[in-house]
């Protein structure tokens, strides 16, 4: 793993970060079939702080509630809904973070991966945020196109719709978003309004309408009162299984298949088992496709973080790229004006045309200047309008032109009758006989003959 660190790039011009980083630009710019996995210290500049860092989130809820929250990651852990007073930290927080989602923009990040994709060299973004970022900047995050149709039906069919397009999706949000919230009890969603926000910041859960009319419901009708849920964010917190864990497998499954071609890892720390074994094995498929692709600069996996990676990840990373997420890909052009390709070939850009481009090859186009002012070399020769005398056609041999018969204007050229024609005509004109017909013909014909004995 070779380490590029941006600030010795801008102070001093290192030259060994140079020649990396342009190797790096070169990995990018012949890439075809990418895979982008991020993390939170890309929304940083957004407004909205990571994890782990030092002035991350886990360190700020520690120094807010000392007496609630003796480690950061306890507040998303799944068993805090044991705990009452943990519950109230998590809604309170949730609202807050709430309010700074709604106040982030963009970020150049998020603008990079939305390149690839509309370059066509993104296979598809695997995040870990909840801020729907990606959702904002033109990237699909839905399963299936329409939601509403695969929340109503059955399960069954609920599996068949969305395995339907595996292309669909762009950006697979792992830990879900907080543009909705889900019912405890029957599982209904709806939008994480403003007016919800002001109520998780009061520490309290917001009951569910849903439950709450069913409850009116049944007791118009005078059946027993039962369990209202409570409104949660709908994000997969530790020791939770993510709901469509299945479908992300098979999306991972089915972009392994295609072969990717560069792995870019982006502001993560690198600690959740899930996401390391994923980054493990679209490495190593990244790494196998450089053996097969023929591009220069193909088949690598590139981190970019402000920290340095942990322990184990030397075979792994084949760059790492330290310093603010925002500067490194500033510095990475999707498409540059010279490519270096294999056996010293040149590439597009420098060419002026697609050398794969089967219209070129195919059916190629002359200007206007060059079909109606041609050059004096190429000036197309006038065509005669003397009448060229007749002649036989070729295909026919000597003997046969010469045992042709003249004809007269205006009748039919005489047909030569063939051996095979004889034939034709002789047995349509006398049916073949059997031979048992025969026999008695003959016997009838012939005359009687006298008798040997005297009469």
């Amino acid at each position: 793993m070779q380490r590029l660190v941006l600030s010795e790039l801008s102070v001093s011009g290192d030259t060994e970060t140079s020649t990396g980083l342009a190797q790096v630009q070169r990995a990018v710019q012949a890439s075809q079939r990418c895979l982008v996995i991020t993390g939170a210290g890309i929304s940083v500049s957004s407004g909205i702080p990571d994890f782990r860092s030092p002035t991350g989130l886990f360190h700020q809820l520690k120094q807010k509630y000392p007496s609630s929250v003796t480690n950061g990651r306890d507040l998303f852990d799944a068993t805090l809904f044991h705990d009452a007073s943990m519950v109230n930290v998590f809604y309170s927080f949730m609202g807050e973070l709430r309010t700074l989602i709604d106040r982030a923009t963009c970020t150049p990040t998020h603008a990079f991966i939305k390149q690839l994709d509309e370059h066509g060299k993104l296979l598809r973004c695997y995040t870990q945020n909840i801020d729907s970022l990606e959702k904002r900047v033109g990237l699909e995050t839905a399963f299936v196109q329409d939601e509403d149709a695969v929340d109503s039906a059955d399960s069954a069919s609920k599996r068949r719709k969305q395995t339907m397009d595996k292309k669909f999706t762009r950006a697979v949000q792992l830990h879900g978003d907080l543009d909705t919230l889900i019912c405890t009890i029957c599982h209904t969603k709806c939008p994480f309004s403003h007016k919800l926000a002001l109520e998780f910041r009061e520490g309290t859960p917001p009951p569910c309408p849903r439950c709450k009319e069913i409850e009116v419901i049944r007791g118009i009708v005078g059946k027993r009162s039962q369990t209202t849920g409570v409104l949660r964010p709908d994000i997969v917190l530790y020791n939770e299984m993510h709901p469509q864990g299945e479908l992300i497998g098979s999306l991972n499954e089915y972009d392994l298949k295609r072969r990717p071609d560069l792995l870019i890892v982006i502001g993560t720390s690198l600690k959740i088992p899930g996401i390391k074994r994923m980054i493990r094995e679209m490495s190593r498929c990244v790494h196998d496709s450089a053996q097969r692709t023929q591009r220069a600069g193909a088949g690598k996996v590139i981190f970019i973080n402000r920290d340095e990676p942990p322990r184990g990840w030397d075979d792994v990373f084949d760059y790492f790229i330290e310093g603010d997420a925002d500067h490194a890909v500033n510095l990475l052009p999707i498409h540059g004006d010279k490519v270096a390709l294999n056996d010293g070939e040149s590439s597009s850009a420098e060419s002026g045309q697609d050398p794969m481009s089967i219209t070129r090859i195919c059916n190629p186009v002359m200007s206007i200047d060059r079909i109606c002012n041609p050059p004096v070399d190429h000036v197309p020769r006038a065509k005669s309008t003397a009448k060229k005398p007749k002649s036989l056609p070729s295909i026919l041999p000597p003997a046969r032109v010469s045992g042709l018969r003249k004809r007269g204007p205006g009748k039919p050229p005489a047909r030569k009758i063939t051996s095979m024609m004889k034939v034709v005509k002789s047995s349509i004109a006398k049916p073949k006989i059997p031979d048992v017909l025969r026999r008695s013909q003959r016997t009838r014909q012939r005359p009687p003959t006298a008798s040997p004995l005297p009469s």
